[in-house]
């Protein structure tokens, strides 16, 4: 009998463990990764502009940008929705996608951008 409860427990724990990593897989999958505070959050149905969203501008963006990865120059800025967080997402020359908060230019994090790629693209099309 013990062994019964011993091998039932084992494989409920097994099963809890399964079903916490499909759980905690789930938002990577849905595209909700990466995900980070912001002051903005972008409505739904979203905005055919969400410049009208934005509080600062693209100016201050780059320039907040700049500032926390000092001489770098700007490549490319844009405007964009990111996991319902409005963001200005400002590409480097330092080869990093830096992503700044819409409301209040905080740098909420930045990633390797893969810039050069995105503009061959453009030019194949």
């Amino acid at each position: 009998m013990q062994k019964r409860i011993g091998f039932f427990g084992m494989g409920a724990l097994a099963l809890l463990a399964l079903l916490s990593l499909v759980l905690s897989g789930t938002r990577s999958f849905a595209g909700q990764d990466p995900s980070y505070p912001c002051s903005i959050k972008v409505p739904k149905p979203e905005p055919a502009d969400l410049s009208a969203l934005a509080k600062i501008s693209a100016e201050q963006a780059m320039a907040a940008a700049q500032a926390a990865y000092p001489g770098s120059k700007v490549q490319k800025v844009a405007l964009e929705n990111e996991n319902d967080c409005l963001v200005f997402c400002v590409n480097l020359s330092n080869g990093l996608e830096v992503k700044v908060d819409a409301g209040n230019a905080a740098v909420l994090r930045h990633e390797q951008g893969d810039f050069e790629d995105e503009d061959d693209e453009d030019n194949e099309q």
